[in-house]
């Protein structure tokens, strides 16, 4: 009696039906794990925070609104109140330059790839731009030796230039042969000197200048020591600012005890016709 065995597949057949099984059991699995974390409910959706940066009139503005949670991607919406004029909602970014100050509340919602929607409630403040200080650091006691001064502007902000007059009691203090120096590298300066008087101006050379950069420093030699320093100062601040009040800020003060100058020295220089304020600072030597 004869028996017919099955051929058995041979070895590659056997070797490639193995790999095509390994790899739909890894697909499978795959797709199983997919299936289970789309399936299982992660974290919700919501937007974070609910105050907004504060922003300063007509410089750029930018803030992100943070939402987590959800399914990407992300849908923002301006549900109630208006953004300051001069900003605008962007896909989540609220970007711009504001016009006006003030105190804005806006309502955003955000939806999600789930249909998932949540608001949240923003306040945003818009101030103007502060006015920039001029400092004249002297000394507060007596001096016997020659004193060096320095002028500094603070909260400066796209400033192109600097008019500054700086008046002392010439019977008490003069100034040094050397004359004043600019603050720093970058700055160009031009100036004019009488007795008891300095006038200084000072320009960034291809730059504005920000922060609180130094301006000029001079020295003082004392006529009768010991002496205090008591000086006044008239400065005429001038930027680039969009902000029409911002373009020529107008700054007085005093250093040592000095009385603070009630008009601009200016004013009171011979063979000048009396003029309104500006009109006599354009016409100053």
């Amino acid at each position: 009696m004869r028996h017919d065995r099955p051929c058995a597949p041979p070895r590659s057949r056997r070797a490639g039906l193995a790999a095509a099984l390994a790899g739909l059991l890894a697909l499978l699995f795959t797709l199983g794990g997919c299936a289970g974390e789309l399936a299982t409910k992660g974290e919700a959706l919501r937007l974070l925070g609910g105050n907004l940066a504060r922003g300063v009139v007509f410089e750029p503005y930018a803030a992100t609104l943070n939402a987590v949670g959800g399914l990407r991607p992300y849908t923002f919406t301006l549900l109630t109140g208006s953004l300051p004029p001069g900003l605008v909602l962007d896909n989540g970014a609220i970007r711009g330059a504001p016009t006006e100050p003030g105190t804005f509340e806006v309502t955003v919602q955000v939806s999600d790839a789930n249909l998932s929607r949540v608001s949240q409630s923003f306040t945003l403040q818009v101030v103007k731009a502060p006015e920039p200080r001029f400092v004249l650091d002297a000394p507060l006691t007596e001096v016997r030796s020659e004193v060096t001064l320095r002028a500094r502007l603070e909260d400066a902000r796209g400033v192109t230039g600097v008019r500054g007059l700086v008046t002392w009691d010439a019977e008490r203090f003069a100034l040094a042969e050397t004359g004043p120096e600019a603050g720093g590298r970058g700055l160009g300066l031009v100036w004019q000197a009488a007795a008891g008087s300095l006038q200084v101006d000072v320009v960034g050379l291809g730059k504005e200048l920000t922060g609180s950069p130094e301006l000029f420093r001079f020295t003082l030699r004392p006529l009768t020591p010991p002496a205090r320093v008591q000086a006044t100062y008239t400065v005429e601040v001038v930027s680039s600012s969009a902000d029409p009040d911002r373009r020529h800020d107008y700054l007085t003060g005093s250093v040592g005890g000095a009385p603070n100058p009630a008009v601009p020295a200016v004013e009171t220089a011979p063979d000048v016709e009396p003029a309104p304020p500006h009109t006599e600072d354009e016409d100053a030597p």
